[in-house]
């Protein structure tokens, strides 16, 4: 049955975590889509797929008092 349709099957919900300065920043965020879209196997659309953006929500402290932010979805590479 593959042959019927050859096309990948979309993905299903992905959920990417971003720090700010990229999630309000459009030149950064589309080059941080187009970089997720096309790890899903289709780099020009985002039919099929559920995403969901979202600021960084948790943040560890360590014992030296630095403050990270915790990556809660898909890590996002540049």
């Amino acid at each position: 049955m593959p042959d019927l349709n050859p096309q990948p099957l979309p993905p299903g919900t992905i959920k990417v975590s971003l720090p700010v300065e990229v999630l309000y920043n459009l030149e950064a965020f589309q080059k941080v889509q187009a970089s997720v879209l096309g790890r899903t196997g289709c780099p020009t659309c985002t039919s099929g797929g559920h995403f969901i953006w979202q600021m960084y929500e948790e943040f560890a402290v360590n014992p030296a008092l630095e403050v990270t932010p915790v990556l809660t979805g898909t890590v996002v590479e540049g």
